[in-house]
């Protein structure tokens, strides 16, 4: 068969088939020129360059820099002239002339490479390092290196030469962790920009080629040798001329000595970095790169004396960093923190006692026992027995227990005697008349938020609560009732200075302030004779309240308490719950009283203010009665209307004429009469009926009976 021939192209259909692949490419090339002038024309996202957030005290000092890169923005109107021209000279002198790229730099860079060699060269132009740094990753491909040069095309477009050179001077990495040219400044000089020299600004500018190489503080030598460099370019290019470049190289570099990055009060700012991480619904690690402004209420003096005191405190007892402890201090009428401590070391031991360790806080818990038990009517002057005693519960029989042997065991005690010396049976008897739900209810109103058993034991501290919550509870007994929440920021600025959020003060009325009164009063016996943190006052010398707690076996000391201008708990305790050489009142207290002490060291004396509806009655000790003129008595706080109207009748005297004879009240006939006092209750009723008229003329001149002379027996 023959085969089937395909037919042949002539010389013009071979002329068509051209003409269409012509025109295939170009319309290729157009497709593609056009899609390349769309995406150059589309807007570019400046590179993205971590900003340092920087913590501030409320005096407006450094505590700490958040950052993945610490980076300050600088504004190109803050950076030196000079300084600009240094970082030209060497970096792209041509900047301002090109486009994004420099054939000139490239074709030099060509021949150096491959003639020279003395060190290779790179030809990238500002703009080139903008886009490779802030878009692209560090491989070295020539895919990469066209992308670059795109991108550097498409900053060009969009940016003026000077915001790029902004870009530049804020993106480019100094060494010794600072990025950017005013981080840097600070860093290896510790002065901003304007206040830097001339030489100061070239070594300055130098120092990006090679951190590790030209740093003064780890290569002097090379560090001057490239100022010498930068100086000279600029004198090549013509910023400065030859006799400028000599009198620069007099001038002196003054390194102060590496600026360390501020790290203080580290239990402090892991607290505010979390407020504030809730406050802006940010994750942490967003917040360290967003150059923020975070306004704290920390007082660094205030912070010093806490830290120094729990150090000082617990160096005697303390092995292998054991027993730690928690210290927080607190404006009581706002609930700003002025100081925060959770522990002795944070490098070692970065766990937070003082809001993360639950403990029991021992008898540092039963002023809530006795607000309740006010709020329900009972007075201060209200009596309760402090003897052994006994109650059923679901699980046996109950019996609180009051250690050692005190004067004031086995009798009535009032409730303020009861809890200045912390009677646990007083505390227990009164939770369980009230119910167990008031106690529970008043500590959950002030503050409390942990779980809280409804058993009588309650009443003695035996449910766990963190350092951070009693204090946050006891504020409203300091401030009048009142309660403030316990925070750390007070203002949140954006990486451009404007205010993006401020706290507004919300106080919150969850006391009777003149049940607070009446209370406060209480916990400033505590700190005298007879309480159970005596000597205290005499340490502090300024009015103040507080209340120690011990938990069982010693394992957890407190110390709560308070003055008008601030409040502070103090907590020591093993973390592995090992028993302590003492309780609250030895360790605690001195340890809290010390730290006040130097907080409040130039704070004027100031006393908690009486309020309205609260009067002064003299009182009996023993009874809670008005006292009468011969009671053991004392003045006392009650509310209006709630003060005893009955006087004492236990210690009322009275003096009365009695029969010497037969000590009872005389009748007529009683010749012979004496003046005695008596208690009221004890004095003589009955008259004497063995006095009687006279029966002859002795009887009636000498008012006895005629005496008999008895004849005595005959001696033998």
């Amino acid at each position: 068969m023959d085969r089937i021939r395909k037919p042949a192209i002539g010389k013009e259909g071979w002329a068509i088939l051209k003409l269409n692949w012509r025109r295939l490419v170009q319309r290729a090339f157009l497709v593609a020129a056009g899609s390349l002038l769309f995406i150059l024309c589309l807007p570019i996202a400046p590179p993205e360059q971590p900003v340092t957030t920087r913590i501030l005290s409320a005096d407006g000092e450094v505590v700490g820099l958040l950052y993945r890169e610490n980076r300050e923005l600088a504004t190109l109107a803050e950076v030196p002239l000079f300084l600009q021209q240094a970082v030209l000279a060497v970096e792209d002198h041509r900047f301002y002339q090109h486009n994004g790229f420099s054939p000139v730099s490239f074709g030099r860079a060509v021949y150096h490479n491959l003639f020279v060699r003395e060190g290779l060269q790179g030809f990238s132009t500002i703009t080139q390092q903008v886009a490779k740094n802030g878009y692209l990753s560090a491989e070295k491909t020539i895919i990469r290196k066209l992308k670059e040069l795109f991108l550097a095309l498409r900053l060009e477009l969009h940016y003026t030469k000077g915001q790029i050179l902004e870009l530049y001077l804020n993106q480019i990495y100094f060494g010794h962790g600072a990025f950017g040219i005013k981080t840097a400044a600070l860093t290896y000089f510790g002065r901003p920009l304007s206040a830097l020299n001339r030489r100061e600004m070239a070594l300055l500018a130098g120092i990006p080629n090679g951190p590790a190489l030209y740093s003064p503080y780890l290569n002097r030598e090379g560090a001057d040798h490239r100022t010498k460099t930068v100086l000279e370019r600029m004198e090549k290019v013509g910023y400065i001329s030859l006799a400028e470049k000599e009198e620069i190289l007099a001038e002196p570099i003054r390194l102060p000595g590496l600026q360390k990055t501020p790290r203080q009060a580290l239990y402090f700012l892991d607290f505010a970095l979390e407020e504030a991480s809730s406050i802006l619904k940010l994750s942490k690690e967003q917040i360290q790169n967003l150059g923020l402004t975070i306004e704290t209420t920390l007082v660094l003096p205030v912070q010093k004396a806490a830290e120094e005191a729990l150090q000082n405190g617990l160096a005697p007892l303390q092995k292998d960093l054991q027993p730690q402890g928690a210290l927080i201090a607190a404006d009581p009428a706002t609930g700003e923190i002025k100081a925060f401590v959770g522990g002795t070391d944070y490098y070692q031991t970065p766990f937070n006692r003082g809001l993360n360790a639950f403990r029991q806080p021992g008898s540092a818990f039963k002023p809530f026992v006795y607000l309740a038990a006010l709020e329900a009517g009972y007075t201060l002057a209200s009596t309760l027995p402090c003897q052994a005693v006994s109650f059923p519960t679901d699980t046996g029989v109950y019996q609180p227990r009051d250690y050692g042997n005190q004067p004031y065991h086995g009798r009535e005690l009032t409730l303020r005697e009861a809890l200045s010396c912390s009677c646990n049976i007083v505390a227990v008897t009164l939770h369980q008349r009230l119910g167990l739900n008031p106690t529970i209810h008043t500590a959950r109103r002030l503050g409390i938020s942990s779980p809280l058993a409804p058993n009588l034991s309650l009443a003695l501290g035996t449910s766990e609560v963190t350092p951070f919550e009693l204090l946050q509870a006891y504020l409203p007994i300091a401030n009048g009732g009142q309660a403030a929440s316990l925070h750390a920021v007070r203002r949140i600025f954006n990486a451009e200075g404007k205010l993006i959020w401020e706290r507004k003060p919300r106080p919150r009325q969850v006391l009777d302030p003149r049940i607070a009164f009446l209370l406060t009063s209480v916990l400033q016996d505590t700190l005298g004779p007879g309480g159970t943190a005596a000597g205290l006052r005499a340490t502090l010398q300024r009015p103040a309240a507080g209340k120690t707690g011990t938990s069982q076996e010693n394992r957890d000391a407190w110390f709560v308490g308070f003055t008008p201008e601030l409040a502070a708990v103090v907590y020591i305790g093993d973390d592995h719950n090992k028993p302590l050489p003492a309780g609250g009142g030895t360790l605690a207290a001195p340890l809290w009283a010390g730290f006040m002490k130097k907080a409040l060291a130039d704070v004027p004396i100031s006393s908690f203010p009486t309020p309205e509806g609260v009067v002064i009655r003299r009182i009996c000790r023993e009874t809670g009665l008005l006292a009468a003129p011969d009671c053991p008595s004392s003045n006392e706080y009650f509310l209006f209307g709630h003060e005893p109207t009955v006087f004492c009748a236990r210690h009322r005297k009275i003096t009365l004429q009695v029969c010497q004879k037969t000590g009872l009240l005389p009748n007529a006939y009683c010749r012979k009469v004496v003046e005695k006092t008596f208690v009221w209750g004890n004095h003589p009723t009955a008259t004497c009926e063995v006095c009687h008229p006279p029966t002859n003329l002795w009887e009636l001149i000498f008012g006895e009976p005629f005496p008999l002379i008895k004849a005595e027996p005959p001696s033998e």
